[in-house]
């Protein structure tokens, strides 16, 4: 759905490092698990902020689901081989995002369900987090239970603001009562794992509105709250028109949203991420820790340790690519420059931050002293700072106050291009 803050890099590309067998004690510091990623590309209408690769062809549902199993099918003896080939225990999530996957009715979701989950469970390989992203008009009671009943059992909802006003001008096609009896609706199916998404800085947001979003967001008790800055695209309805809201306002809605949460017990543990104790999304957390992944679908991305490739972002050419067992994709191989400059920023963006010990054991003593030097002026400045982890390791973090700019903060940190 919604990934704003350097959502370049959000997307399923991030190669894993060396050290896989040593055992850590929080998702931030453990071994890499694995991660598959089903795009279902539609929607039924385009909303106002997103420029997404996504699809209104609803007719054109069933071709690619059939060819997303049918790319599973293709790749996955090489993929259960490289989660095999692990001597550690690996914890595995199954995410479908897209596009609006809950456009798809349960009966065209259960085949791909069935087959991915079936095929990690014979390889003891059973997920431990299955998310559904899903829009909150979609959510009815017999939906809700039948994705519960084919193992679904974490919900991402993009219920993004509170206040129908907003929601019709996002082009969104739920109203906020609707995104509230959404998660009452997912409650009594079963679901216990529920992340809301929610949007913060678009044009006519006042600081009174987000302050009431995010006292009914918590009044839902949702285990997980994902909070993004809008950020125009130019080619989205917004971005033609160049609307958006002064930063001080921006930093201060995001203020108000890190001084909230964290007094009604959701910590902050990335950029954008807010759970409750032990709720943070395995998922997404394998994306800051650079795991190996597979993305399937049209415009996913998969990285297997040594190569980034994408799926085609066109709905014929994918179907038409793995119809004839030759995907049209596009691939890429990170620079040692490349490989750097992903881990410091993944790693950056948590609350944690990145590990000293992890540098050198990746890079060596000199690359190190370099990074040290690079920045060196930003810990003087308090724009970075040390910390410990749990494990008592020297990490380097972006102060919680100054995460709002910690896309200025982490450019400079990077190994220049």
């Amino acid at each position: 759905m919604l990934h704003f803050l350097w959502k370049r890099h959000v997307r399923p590309w991030y190669l894993y490092g060396r050290n896989l067998h040593h055992r850590r004690t929080d998702w931030r510091d453990r071994d890499p698990f694995a991660l598959i990623y089903v795009h279902i590309p539609f929607c039924r209408s385009f909303c106002s902020y997103c420029n997404f690769y996504s699809s209104t062809k609803l007719r054109e549902i069933n071709p690619v689901l059939e060819c997303i199993k049918q790319e599973w099918i293709r790749e996955r003896d090489r993929w259960l081989d490289l989660w095999r080939s692990g001597t550690y225990p690996l914890r595995h999530t199954l995410y479908i995002g897209g596009g609006t996957p809950s456009v798809c009715t349960a009966a065209e979701l259960a085949p791909i369900l069935d087959l991915l989950c079936n095929d990690l469970k014979n390889n003891a390989m059973e997920p431990s987090e299955v998310t559904l992203e899903a829009n909150p008009g979609d959510l009815t009671p017999a939906y809700c239970s039948a994705l519960f009943d084919f193992g679904v059992n974490r919900l991402s909802i993009g219920v993004q603001s509170f206040e129908d006003t907003h929601l019709r001008a996002m082009k969104r096609r739920h109203t906020a009562g609707e995104g509230i009896n959404a998660v009452k609706v997912a409650r009594t199916a079963g679901f216990r794992n529920i992340s809301l998404d929610l949007i913060f800085g678009f044009p006519g947001l006042t600081m009174s509105q987000w302050k009431e979003s995010l006292r009914q967001a918590v009044a839902l008790s949702p285990e997980h709250i994902s909070a993004y800055q809008l950020s125009l695209e130019p080619a989205s309805p917004w971005g033609k028109q160049g609307l958006l809201p002064p930063q001080e306002d921006c930093a201060a809605q995001y203020g108000y949203l890190q001084e909230f949460l964290a007094g009604r017990g959701y910590a902050q543990y990335e950029v954008s991420s807010f759970c409750l104790p032990g709720k943070e999304s395995l998922h997404n957390s394998g994306y800051w820790i650079r795991t190996p992944y597979i993305g399937l679908g049209p415009a996913a991305h998969s990285f297997n340790g040594r190569d980034r490739y994408a799926n085609v972002s066109h709905l014929g050419r994918y179907v038409q690519g793995i119809e004839k067992g030759s995907p049209a994709r596009t691939y890429d191989r990170l620079t040692p420059r490349d490989r750097h400059n992903e881990w410091v920023m993944l790693q950056l963006r948590t609350v944690e931050g990145l590990s000293i010990t992890g540098l050198q054991e990746r890079e060596g003593a000199e690359a190190l002293e370099r990074f040290l030097k690079q920045i060196a002026p930003l810990l003087g400045r308090g724009l970075l700072e040390y910390s410990l982890s749990e494990r008592k390791h020297t990490r380097v973090r972006i102060p919680p106050d100054r995460l709002f700019v910690s896309d200025d903060i982490i450019r400079d940190c990077l190994l220049p291009v």
